[in-house]
């Protein structure tokens, strides 16, 4: 009965002049390289920018500076070992209420208004199945 090796193992595909060696971490490489950073903010840019579309315009006349489409900002940050891409809705605090806007409201006279879904409709169209 021979003895299992001890030691680096390694496993071989394809033809003798490739080895794969499963130690390596490869996948931890590549998720950290400048490329896959580059496609995350790339998708974290589009998919705010599609918000900020699908956003409802504020009511405001002389300046725009607290409505919901100029707070809508993308974000792009290394969390442990991978790039991960955020989408950070009504950052200032004296910004429209864009999640009342998302999901509905009543105003002070008691009259419902209905939510918009601006948020969840561009969600569901970046979701992959």
């Amino acid at each position: 009965m021979a003895t299992p090796k001890r030691g680096k193992q390694h496993t071989r595909y394809g033809t003798a002049d490739f080895t794969f060696e499963t130690d390596m971490g490869f996948e931890t490489k590549l998720l950290k390289s400048g490329e896959v950073r580059a496609l995350v903010v790339a998708k974290t840019g589009e998919m705010a920018g599609d918000m900020i579309k699908a956003a409802p315009r504020g009511p405001h006349v002389t300046t725009d500076a607290y409505s919901i489409k100029k707070n809508i900002h993308p974000y792009v940050e290394r969390v442990g070992d991978e790039w991960v891409g955020y989408v950070v809705v009504e950052e200032n605090e004296r910004a429209r209420h864009a999640m009342l806007q998302e999901r509905g409201y009543r105003d002070l006279a008691g009259r419902r208004h209905a939510g918009r879904f601006y948020l969840r409709a561009v969600l569901l169209s970046e979701r992959v199945e």
